[in-house]
Parts: structure tokens; sequence; C-alpha cells
């Protein structure tokens, strides 16, 4: 990954992080991030009517109205959409955003050319640093940068999730969720290293039932009929509020907020970091076939595998009563369409761009083996506005996942936990 992929790949990740949080500080780094997050989403869509578009962003990107438009007009500059005008006023925008690595690489020469200030190459700086290892913090003191400048930006990191802070036999461990997932393989051998035994299972019984809604644990005590002990029930927690076990939430009507967990990366796919929105896809498709499984509104899905086949040979969902509410959130993910059939039945119909039929297989494969190998726009955007669930995407979920509730863990498990990152380290 070069400097520029680099420098728009933070940016996005930074921007994630911290939601709908304002940080002074950051202007254009949460501009380049902005740019990554809104052309990831419109990909592959027909023309958009401007006043959709904004009212999408806003409700479902955190982007806020008045700031679409010069987004917008950015993402022209590098031609990754068409913007149809009459006058001065915006009417359409019609995506031509290329595919992963080259949105990367667009926009990081985008960024390349605004002033970043000395804040947000430093957020970069850390962030990057902290997804090769976890380090100890007083590592990142020594960047050079002035000690009221590094403390802000971890305070900043601390707040938008995309850095933890672990106090551990006196010594202060900063670690990053991303670090999980682009650095899976490393984290495993981390954790048999340090003897984290119960880590190394519940990873496991996880990997074998990916996308298991964390309430069914919590209320049976057991994965795909292994017995846990409160104190693995809490362990297993903690290390989803960490991000090492990835946790996307959906809220329903019905089920109110679920989590959904999963192993940091895939089993043995090799996803590139600037190709985790795939990821992100697959964890959404297989926690909609999860939550029909084991939190139905009234009719359970008997098999997510043959969903999902049917999915990827046929490109759509047969129409029924609980489709509008079952696959809402990967509308809005740009995942598929839903298309009403009769009455209160709907069709859930893929659309078919390379991340799409990628995230499918590698959705296939989680639910099969858990692990992987390898409308009208208008009527569509509002449909997903007034009626059905949320998908929430696993950092962010982390995030309200650990402001939920204190875990507290037995001195065997935090001893396990405190050797990992103290090794990493």
């Amino acid at each position: 990954m070069n400097k520029r992929q680099e420098l728009a790949l933070r940016s996005h990740d930074i921007t994630i992080g911290l939601g709908n949080t304002q940080v002074a500080e950051f202007e254009a780094l949460t501009e380049v991030g902005n740019m990554v997050k809104l052309a990831l989403n419109i990909r592959g869509l027909p023309l958009i009517p401007f006043e959709t578009l904004k009212l999408a962003a806003f409700q479902f990107l955190d982007i806020p109205t008045y700031y679409c438009k010069s987004l917008v007009e950015n993402l022209e500059e590098i031609e990754f959409v068409k913007i149809f005008s009459e006058g001065k006023t915006i009417k359409g925008v019609l995506p031509t955003v290329p595919f992963y690595e080259d949105i990367y690489e667009g926009v990081g020469e985008f960024a390349e050319n605004k002033q970043i200030n000395e804040t947000e190459q430093l957020a970069v700086t850390i962030l990057k640093k902290l997804t090769d290892s976890p380090v100890n913090s007083s590592t990142v003191f020594e960047l050079g940068a002035e000690r009221k400048l590094v403390e802000r930006n971890l305070a900043i990191g601390k707040h938008g999730n995309y850095i933890i802070n672990k106090r551990s036999r006196g010594k202060d461990i900063l670690l990053s969720p991303i670090y999980f997932s682009e650095n899976a393989d490393l984290f495993t051998e981390l954790v048999a290293k340090s003897g984290a035994k119960t880590v190394q299972k519940i990873l496991n019984l996880i990997k074998q039932a990916q996308g298991i809604p964390l309430h069914i644990i919590e209320k049976r005590k057991e994965i795909n009929g292994v017995k846990l002990t409160d104190q693995e029930v809490n362990l297993l927690k903690s290390l989803a509020h960490d991000s090492i076990i990835k946790p996307p939430s959906i809220r329903t009507s019905h089920a109110g907020d679920n989590y959904f967990l999963f192993t940091p990366k895939p089993g043995n796919a090799r996803l590139s970091p600037t190709k985790k929105e795939i990821y992100e896809r697959a964890m959404a498709l297989v926690s909609a076939v999860r939550q029909g499984q084991y939190l139905p509104k009234k009719y359970a899905i008997r098999s997510p595998y043959a969903l999902l086949r049917k999915l990827k040979n046929e490109y759509e969902i047969g129409a029924n009563t609980e489709a509008l509410e079952q696959y809402k959130q990967l509308t809005t993910l740009r995942v598929g369409r839903l298309v009403q059939t009769a009455g209160g039945w709907y069709k859930f119909q893929l659309i078919q761009t390379e991340e799409n039929v990628e995230a499918v297989s590698l959705a296939l494969d989680l639910v099969s083996m858990g692990e992987g190998k390898g409308l009208e726009v208008d009527d569509e955007m509002r449909l997903a506005i007034n009626e059905g669930q949320t998908y929430i995407e696993s950092l962010i979920s982390a995030s309200k996942l650990r402001a939920q509730e204190h875990v507290p863990l037995s001195e065997e498990h935090q001893e396990e936990v405190d050797n990992i990152f103290i090794g990493g380290a």
C-alpha cells in the first residue's frame, strides 16, 4: 500500500470511528475520510437525485447535509461522479467510482494536494503505527511532536474508538481495533505464545458459529453445545468491547439492539486493508440471516446457508412478509435493493458489483465453514429511511457495547488479556 492509499485509508478509518463527533482540529482529514465513505456507498448506483443523496448521507453516513455539496464536487474533481445541474443547483449525481484500491489511490492523490495540519498528520502517523502492533504508550511520545499535541490526539482517538488504552502491570499499552483485522495471523500467534487458552477457546467457538447473536450466548451460556461459564461469557464480551471479536449490531422494531459476533478476519481469506468494506458487507449479510434465524419477528429462517446460496446463484432471495425488516440494512450498505411484489411481500435483489458478489461468497463461507476463502434510488432510499432496521458497523458498535456496561474479568482471564497486549508491545 503506497503513501496516498495509506493517507486516504487511515483518514477513512478515523472518520468512521468518530461517527458524528466533530473535532475542531480535523479539517482536511475529515473531508478526505468522508469522500471515501461517500464513494464506497454510492459505487455502482444509477443516477441519484441530489436531494435524496443528501438525506441518505445524513441519515446513514453521518455526513451533514450542508457538507454534501462540497464532497460531491470533490468527487467530481477526481472523476468519481458526474454532476447534473440547473444553473448553480445540483439536480443529480451519477457515480463513476472505481474499485477499491483505485478509490483510495484517487482520494489519496486529492488528499496530497490539501494542507493537512500537524494534528491530522500525527493522527494518521499514530494510527498507522498501531495497525502494525500494540505499543507502549511512551512510544508515541517519541515521535517528535509536542506532548500536548500527542495527548490531544490520544484523547480524540480514545473517544473515536480507534485507539484503546490498556493499563496493565504498571504499563499503558495502546492498541487499535484495526490491528486485529489487518494482522489477525500475528494476533493469533500472540494469543498462542502468551498462553491465553481461554481466549483461543472463545475465538475458535466464534469461528464455528460466525454471526451468532451475543444475546443468545448470554441466554444459553453455550456456543454450538459447548458450555461457557459466567467468567468465559464476560471474557467474550470484553473481547467484543475492544473489537478483538467484531460486533456489528442490528436494531429492529421487534427485538431492539442485538450484537452479532465474528472473528477478527474471515479465516484464511486474505483481505487487504483497502478491502475491509467487503468484510463489513459480508458480516451484514450473515447478521441479517442470523437475525432471521435466532431473532425473527414471526417466521424463523431454517437454513441461512440455503438462503445465501440462492442469493449467490440467482442474485435474489424469494419474497416473504419479513423481508422488509430482515434485509433493510443491506440496502443502506448498497449490497442490494428491496422490491415489493404483492401486499406486504418484498424480495431482496443483489446489486451486482464486484465487491457485493465477493461479499456474498465470503458470507456463504462464513456460514458454512466459519471462514472465507478468498428499484429506483429515490424510492429505495426513502424506504430505508422510513421503515425497517438499522445496521451499525463493527467499529462503532464496539464503542456502543463498551458504553453500555463494564465487564469484570476474573483474575485468570484478566492475566490472559494482559499477557497478550504486554507481549505484543
